[in-house]
């Protein structure tokens, strides 16, 4: 009987150690309210130095070629696994601003995510028109600079309030022996294949914490 009660001690802790490796530990405090009403702050650099990412399977060159931050809601969130992209970016987030935002027109349009691409769909009777929808709302590629910015960006929720800030980048690198590339994009108004931020993000703020 000892023994067993002894592994089933063990079990439950290992299990607390899973559960709290998985949560995201907070660097700082900051309680100022994030303000989604506003666009994106972008800005544009040069000369900052490349982010070297070294993977499983791959070797990466990250090149930052604009300083990037967002207030936003989240629309919608993809984990992926699988493939080089994935490595370098195991999260999606579909993030939408400005009016999007207004629980008042949640109603009228509804988000979804596949294969790293995000699509929308709005109602009859909607206030936004298709160029509003596509200015206000963007899918982004989340490179996490550390593990506890991952845990951070696992955490969220659909209707979460969000800030990040780090840099949009542009990537290079071989993946089992083959070359591969990532652009980003670096303006909230365009759409289809290459419209999606590749977002190198450096810092997360919820509900007051900040995370790095």
């Amino acid at each position: 009987m000892v023994k067993l009660y002894k592994k089933i001690f063990m079990s439950i802790g290992l299990v607390a150690v899973v559960i709290g490796c998985s949560r995201p530990v907070p660097t700082a405090q900051d309680s100022s309210s994030i303000d989604i009403s506003r666009d994106p702050v972008q800005i544009q650099v040069r000369g900052v130095p490349s982010i070297e990412l070294k993977t499983k399977d791959g070797e990466y060159t990250l090149t930052p070629v604009a300083e990037y931050k967002i207030s936003a809601m989240v629309a919608s969130k993809k984990g992926y696994s699988g493939g080089w992209t994935a490595e370098v970016a195991p999260v999606d987030l579909a993030l939408v601003w400005g009016k999007l935002a207004d629980p008042e027109y949640d109603k009228f349009i509804t988000y979804s995510q596949s294969n790293r691409w995000y699509y929308y769909r709005y109602k009859a009777g909607s206030p936004f028109d298709n160029n509003y929808v596509i200015c206000h709302s963007s899918n982004h590629h989340i490179i996490p600079a550390t593990g506890n910015v991952l845990r951070a960006v696992k955490s969220l929720q659909r209707k979460d309030k969000v800030f990040l800030e780090g840099y949009l980048v542009n990537i290079k690198g071989v993946y089992q022996g083959g070359k591969v590339w990532w652009n980003t994009s670096l303006s909230r108004s365009d759409t289809g294949n290459g419209a999606c931020e590749v977002f190198y993000v450096k810092k997360v703020k919820i509900d007051g914490n900040v995370y790095e």
